[in-house]
């Protein structure tokens, strides 16, 4: 089976991309690589595309046209949340007081015995967690999925 080396880019339908934007640089580090701009009727989606410098991950932020313009919910299909690495335990300390000092609602930490993390939202109320593992998945070899 072919395989993949990591996530490269999440792209995120927001209601203000510019507002996103800001937050996602102010927040989270990322920073400004490109705005595609389409006129109207153009073939195109208008979106800012981010850098996260340490990670190289991408994240772009989507303004369809045809947007509901509703905040993010987990209960209909798609996605539940994202989770970004941390390298220790003390790391979540410091995301929280880095919250803190930028008005951002989180989590305490919760700890799950393999992992602890930190969950938040984005302004859109996309769910995210900063994650740290203790103890790292080991994948199965067989899977009864239709059980």
């Amino acid at each position: 089976m072919p395989s993949f080396g990591r996530l490269l880019h999440a792209g995120l339908t927001v209601r203000d991309m510019r507002a996103s934007a800001a937050w996602y640089m102010r927040v989270l580090g990322f920073r400004f690589v490109k705005e595609f701009r389409f006129a109207p009727g153009e073939a195109g989606i208008p979106r800012i595309l981010l850098l996260h410098p340490d990670s190289g991950f991408l994240v772009g932020l989507y303004n369809h046209e045809q947007r509901s313009g509703d905040a993010f919910s987990p209960f209909r299909t798609g996605l539940d949340h994202l989770a970004l690495a941390v390298g220790s335990e003390a790391e979540l300390a410091e995301w929280m007081a880095h919250f803190d000092a930028q008005g951002v609602e989180h989590s305490p930490v919760r700890d799950l015995g393999h992992s602890a993390f930190v969950s938040f939202e984005d302004p859109d109320g996309i769910p995210y967690e900063v994650w740290f593992t203790r103890t790292p998945h080991e994948a199965t070899k067989e899977a009864d999925l239709d059980a």
